[in-house]
């Protein structure tokens, strides 16, 4: 049985805050319990609603026993104190937060993303990047926290089968990634090259900047190369996800 201290502390983990201090965070409903038990990912707790509808979940239940995750049930009253959907299907699970410590990113396509800060777009940016088998993700200081609920939502449980690098000093780290023969390659507006004139089976990094003010200067005046996607309207500028999505496509067909 959880102790009120528990579900207070596991109720903080909707705050980032918290999420980092006890260096764990919440997933909601059964398809992301799942993809998280396939996972490397540390599920700790489980905690149903009481009355929660568990018909048609059977092999979720199976992988749940097998797995021998701590279930616990909890009243409405408790259980709403730590979901954010309105629609909740009466589960819940704490997840041990992954620390990658001294690994390096190594896949033939790297994602890096420069200050993304909207957590669906994030959220999207993970989940088109499994959907292309690109394991790497490296995130500077101030993106979003992708294990914030919006993001973990919008990646739609590709959060736990990708490695995310997060608060990386990204110039450094290209800088790294170029002695492995890695190609540097930055989305920016102001290029004059574009996408398709980029040679798509090269180690590469493909870096994306913020929403609102695309990659930051100071990599921008590092000397690494610049590309963007050619567009046929007067359209200003495409939204990131897309972007990288767009980007994805190329460099991995």
């Amino acid at each position: 049985m959880l102790t009120a201290n528990q579900i207070k502390q596991f109720a903080s983990l909707k705050q980032k805050k918290y999420r980092l201090e006890h260096s764990r965070y919440l997933i909601e409903g059964f398809h992301l319990i799942e993809e998280c038990l396939k996972s490397q990912h540390e599920l700790e707790y489980i905690i149903l609603r009481e009355g929660a509808d568990l018909q048609g979940h059977a092999e979720i239940l199976k992988m749940i026993s097998q797995n021998k995750t701590i279930v616990e049930p909890l009243p409405v009253k408790q259980f709403n104190k730590l979901i954010e959907t309105e629609s909740s299907q009466g589960i819940v699970g704490v997840v041990k937060r992954p620390a990658y410590g001294s690994a390096n990113p190594g896949g033939k396509i790297i994602i890096a993303l420069d200050k993304v800060s909207d957590p669906g777009n994030l959220g999207t940016i993970i989940r088109t990047a499994y959907w292309f088998g690109v394991k790497d993700i490296i995130l500077s200081e101030d993106c979003a926290d992708p294990y914030n609920p919006k993001v973990i939502r919008s990646t739609q449980g590709g959060v736990f089968h990708v490695n995310l690098f997060e608060d990386t000093e990204l110039a450094a780290e290209f800088k790294k990634l170029k002695q492995d023969n890695y190609k540097i390659y930055l989305f920016a507006l102001e290029s004059e090259k574009f996408l398709e004139q980029i040679p798509g089976n090269n180690k590469s990094v493909l870096v994306f900047g913020s929403e609102s003010r695309g990659i930051s200067n100071e990599l921008l005046n590092a000397g690494f190369e610049t590309v963007k996607i050619k567009g046929n309207s007067d359209c200003e500028s495409l939204n990131v996800a897309i972007s990288a999505g767009i980007a994805l496509y190329h460099f991995t067909k």
